[in-house]
């Protein structure tokens, strides 16, 4: 149904949503297990968020910590302007956002994890002990509601 709405060569844009603290074997398995558990939650509009575990060789030094990326990584069909993206499409993907929020919360909640977001490489919020900032509240999925209302 999405992909008649939809076409193949509609832009993307990445969410991303990783752990902003020092990374240990714990949070690794906790995230993976988080990540795991969402995709079979939903029918997802492009795919389920992918679990990312990534080690930035070329930002250390000898000696110095490696910089860690630990998250996920959920794909949406982009809304900015000039895209014309169908409202049912941009309701599906507000829902599946904010369904991964929600799972982030609960971990960050259980497990003191800070995590932030970005969307194509723009910070666009942080969830810390299981509470948004309001760039994340407000700004993202606030404006979203509001665009969508």
């Amino acid at each position: 149904m999405v992909n008649e709405l939809v076409s193949k060569e509609h832009p993307r844009q990445r969410l991303i949503f990783f752990v902003a603290e020092d990374v240990d074997d714990e949070k690794r398995a906790a995230v993976k297990k988080m990540i795991t558990d969402l995709a079979p939650q939903r029918k997802w509009v492009i795919g389920p968020p992918s679990f990312i575990d990534v080690v930035d060789d070329a930002t250390s030094r000898e000696g110095d910590e490696q910089d860690e990326t630990l998250g996920g990584i959920h794909e949406i069909y982009s809304a900015y302007s000039p895209n014309d993206l169908p409202r049912e499409v941009d309701l599906l993907h507000l829902a599946e956002v904010e369904q991964i929020v929600r799972a982030v919360q609960r971990l960050s909640l259980e497990q003191g994890i800070e995590f932030e977001f970005e969307l194509d490489g723009r910070f666009v919020g942080a969830i810390e002990n299981g509470d948004m900032d309001s760039t994340l509240q407000q700004g993202l999925l606030g404006e979203w509601h509001n665009h969508l209302a």
